[in-house]
Parts: C-alpha cells; structure tokens; sequence
C-alpha cells in the first residue's frame, strides 16, 4: 500500500469514526432522548428523518471539492459535526437541538464524498475492497467508542453526555486529517463531469432501497430489545457490542475476500444473505439466544452489502467519481430519510414482523435492480445515451 494512503487511511479512522458517532449513538438510545427531550418518539424519529435529509449536500460537497480541494472539506465536515453535537447538547429548545442533529447529518456525506473520491483516485479497482473495507471498519468502530460508554454516561448523568463525548472525537478527527493528508488546494477549480448512464441509475437505486430497508430496523431496533426483552438502557449499550462484532466481522470479510471473489458478487451476496436475516427478525420471539442469532447475521451481511457497494460504484464513472459517490450519499441519505419515516408506523401495525419482512421485500427489489449494473471488473462501462 502507497505510504500516503497508509498514512491518509490512519487519519481518516479518527475523524470517520468520531462522525459516524454522532450519527449512530442515537439509534439505541431514542427512547432514553426523547424523554429526556419531553417529546414523543414519533416526534423524534421524523426529526432524525429530518437529519438524514442533510445528505442532499453530497452534490454541493463535490462541487466545493473541485475549487477548495478534498482535505479541506473533509475538515470542515469534522468541524460541523463536533459543532451539530455541542449545540444538541447545549440547546435549551428542541428547534436547536434538532439542528445540531441536522447538522451531523450533513457533515457524513460531505466528509465521505471527498474521502472515497480521494481514495478511489490513488488505489487501483483490483485493490480497492481491501482499502475502502480498512476505511469502514471506522464505521463499526463508532459504535464500539460511543454507544457502550454512552449507556453508562447516560444512566448516570443525562441524555445530553453521548454528544459532548461525541464532540471531543470531532475534535482529534480534525487534527488528524490535518496532520495525516497533505493539502491538495488546486490553483484553480477542476471540473468533473458526469454522464448519466442506465447502469448509474440502477446502482442509485439499489442504494435506496437497501437504505430504506436498513433505516426501517435500525430506527427501531432499541424500541425492540426494550419491548420484546425488557432490556434497560445499560443492556442495550452492551448488546450493541454484538453489533459491533458482527459489523466488524462484515467488514473484514470484504476487506480480506471482496477482490478476489469480485465487488459485485459481494454486493448480490449481501443483498440475499439481508433478505433471509430481516424476514427472521420476526419469529425469535422472547428468546434473547435467537435474537442475537439474527442480529448478528442482519448485521454482517448489511455491511457486506454497503461496505462493497462504495468501491464498486466509485468505478462506474471514473472521470466523474466524485460526483457519482455524491448521488449515491443523495440516495442513501435519501433511503434512511424514506425508512425513518416509515419505520414507526411500521412497527406499531406489526412490531418487529412487519418491520423485518418488509425490509426483506425492499432487499430482494435492491438485488434485482443490480442485476442492471455491469461489473467495471469485467467489461468496460457501456455506451449509453445519458444526460448531464
């Protein structure tokens, strides 16, 4: 591996990891928040439906990218989410805190657009699974750092201590990035264009449906274990350690095999292997050792899901890649703003059941649309009337 990608993927942990947390260590704890909030937690899941809708600045990253290079925006992005984060903890009204939420949720996609494009222009296709799955072992890794000492702090003080936890990782992710990747501030602005191609639109919209199937649990996955296990806010910290071992483990299965076994096939293997996990969640009834089963299995194949898309997609438009990664933020932020409005209703029509077969369904659509998209490892990107 090149020295400089060495040293850029080490900083990219730090700030990745302490972004992703501001994003995820809400997810077990949204009952916790919005009663500390006053609120109710349908309110509370359209507010993080809200926050989700901060992707759409994907396209706007890459623009910025373009004219003030890719490490300043991905520092800026780290800037916003310790900020989003303090002012969630600091706010005395639910108007500010939410926009500290909708805050964090921008700073994802502007960080990750830059960060994958900058990769993906320095790390060969034949190489890239091993790279970009060393890059998203920061995104297990958030939930490891934040989540279980989150249950502790939030027991023990409030439900405002995960986000000043959250806000001084921002701030080491914003001296690594800087001390970690070199400046790349063009003289001038570097246009990338993008032409639209069918294969494009397919991979786009596999995106959003795996995202929307993903968000329809992940909302509701602490509401669950709280309902079906009476498990207290403390246990929920701790059973989110399977999460993260199975995230983990996902992860590492595309950073070891996906070059070899080929992106794609990662991606439909994932796809399947999510179907059956969702469709099960279901039928565990009160057994906790089922649970666990089933968490364990929807959140491997999940992140081998996600976890190979980004360097398989990054290929489709080499000359454009930033702003292709940048539709598929749009689509994916899109499909979680889609899932987190929907998944409260869903739960309340049939609880987990009628939650998990309908992320199934969502899934198995995701798989037939990829069957659309070519493999950039096989054959070259097809001529294709498109559209700028």
């Amino acid at each position: 591996m090149n020295p400089d990608v060495r040293r850029a993927l080490a900083a990219v942990f730090v700030a990745r990891t302490a972004i992703t947390g501001g994003l995820r260590v809400v997810y077990p704890f949204l009952p916790a928040i919005a009663r500390g909030l006053g609120i109710p937690l349908g309110t509370l899941g359209n507010l993080i439906a809200v926050r989700n809708l901060g992707g759409v600045v994907a396209p706007l990253a890459a623009r910025l990218a373009e004219n003030v290079g890719r490490r300043s925006l991905m520092t800026a992005s780290t800037v916003i989410a310790g900020t989003g984060c303090l002012l969630t903890a600091l706010a005395p009204s639910l108007a500010l805190a939410g926009f500290g939420l909708v805050m964090v949720g921008v700073s994802k996609p502007a960080f990750d657009v830059p960060m994958q494009s900058w990769l993906g222009d320095r790390v060969p296709y034949e190489e890239r699974g091993r790279v970009f799955g060393i890059s998203e072992f920061s995104w297990s890794l958030a939930l490891l750092v934040t989540v279980p000492v989150s249950g502790f702090l939030i027991t023990a003080t409030d439900w405002r201590a995960p986000f000043f936890l959250v806000a001084v990782f921002c701030a080491a992710g914003v001296v690594a990035i800087m001390i970690g990747i070199d400046s790349d501030r063009p003289a001038r602005r570097i246009r990338r264009s993008l032409k639209i191609t069918r294969a494009h639109i397919a991979m786009l919209a596999c995106a959003f449906l795996f995202s929307v199937a993903a968000e329809i649990l992940f909302l509701v996955y602490g509401r669950w274990l709280e309902d079906a296990f009476g498990l207290s806010i403390g246990a929920i910290g701790i059973f989110t350690l399977i999460v993260v071992a199975s995230e983990t483990a996902g992860e590492g299965i595309v950073t070891t095999i996906a070059d070899r076994v080929g992106l794609k096939r990662m991606i439909m293997g994932g796809l399947v292997g999510s179907a059956v996990a969702y469709a099960s969640l279901g039928f565990v009834g009160g057994s906790i050792v089922g649970a666990v089963v089933v968490v364990v299995a929807w959140f491997i194949t999940f992140e081998i899901t996600i976890v190979a898309a980004i360097p398989f997609t990054s290929e489709l438009a080499v000359a454009g890649r930033d702003r292709l990664l940048s539709l598929m933020s749009v689509f994916v932020v899109g499909g979680r703003a889609v899932g987190a409005a929907g998944a409260g209703p869903l739960y309340d029509l049939g609880a987990m059941r009628a939650s998990g077969i309908a992320a199934s369904i969502l899934v198995l659509m995701a798989a037939g649309v990829l069957t659309r998209v070519p493999d950039p490892g096989e054959r070259p990107e097809p001529a294709d009337p498109g559209m700028h």
